[in-house]
């Protein structure tokens, strides 16, 4: 019970305190992932990586989105992991990724030759990822 009320306890202060709370007009971008980490990766390492590095090279690199990592606790996602995004509005989203399933565009392209070492470091842990999402606009 503890950890079930840790969990939204922690997401509420961790809104408070980077003010981005989700707001009418920003989108919010669920993501599933299944992964096959290396063998000699364990899940822990790859979650420390991601939180701690991966994540705020991200931010530093996509002004205007915040995410956060999200670990499956009960229902049809049960041990997975999932991230939430969130988008300041539909501009920003579009600023990077104009068109469902597209290519990226110029913006994206610049902030993913930014993360070029970063997701090298990401092979190192990873071996496959595949990735479903859905794009939400808070009404």
């Amino acid at each position: 019970m503890k950890k079930l009320f840790f969990i939204p306890a922690l997401f509420l202060l961790t809104g408070i305190a980077f003010g981005q709370t989700p707001h009418k007009g920003a989108i919010v971008v669920i993501s599933n992932y299944e992964m096959t980490l290396k063998p000699d990766v364990s899940m822990d390492q790859f979650l420390d990586f991601y939180v701690n590095k991966f994540l705020p090279e991200f931010e530093k690199n996509y002004p205007g989105i915040k995410v956060y990592l999200l670990n499956g606790d009960r229902g049809e996602n049960k041990y997975k992991i999932g991230e939430m995004m969130i988008c300041e509005s539909v501009e920003i989203r579009d600023k990077y990724w104009p068109t469902e399933n597209g290519e990226n565009s110029e913006a994206a392209k610049a902030a993913e030759a930014k993360m070029t070492l970063i997701n090298q470091e990401v092979a190192k842990f990873v071996v496959d990822a595949k990735r479903t999402y859905t794009d939400w606009i808070i009404k």
